[in-house]
């Protein structure tokens, strides 16, 4: 009976273990991003609220649209439901509001919507921190 119970006891740990490495490798590490669906992070270090945003593939009739306003200084995390065909570039483009519509590029190059992006957008600019998307 203690065998069993210590045999028990070993399985739990080791999947525990096994849990909590793959859950490191998966925050610490880029190496996963490449299955996960493509989302951006954006980060509004500007003085006014973000009223509209919209994601698109260039040169194509794809695009996705984001209303909910994001509050200055807040942050937040959007996965766009785009449709590629073969390769392409991601652009996003925004309205603060002021009205002030400003645009940029959150993926460069992708062939299969996968990946992450941060962006981050204050008064004057609008600042592309991270890319990795494939």
């Amino acid at each position: 009976m203690k065998t069993r119970n210590g045999y028990i006891l070993l399985a739990a740990m080791a999947l525990l273990l096994i849990i909590f490495v793959f859950n490191w490798l998966r925050t610490n590490t880029d190496h996963f991003n490449m299955f996960m669906p493509f989302a951006v992070t954006l980060n509004n270090d500007s003085d006014y609220d973000i009223v509209s945003v919209k994601m698109g593939i260039v040169s194509s009739t794809s695009a996705h649209t984001y209303t909910k306003p994001i509050k200055a200084g807040d942050s937040v995390r959007i996965k766009p439901q785009l449709q590629l065909t073969g390769e392409g570039a991601v652009y996003l483009e925004y309205t603060d509001a002021r009205g002030v519509t400003r645009e940029n590029i959150a993926c460069g190059y992708t062939e299969s919507l996968t990946g992450r992006a941060e962006l981050t957008i204050d008064n004057d600019r609008f600042v592309l921190n991270e890319q990795d998307c494939w």
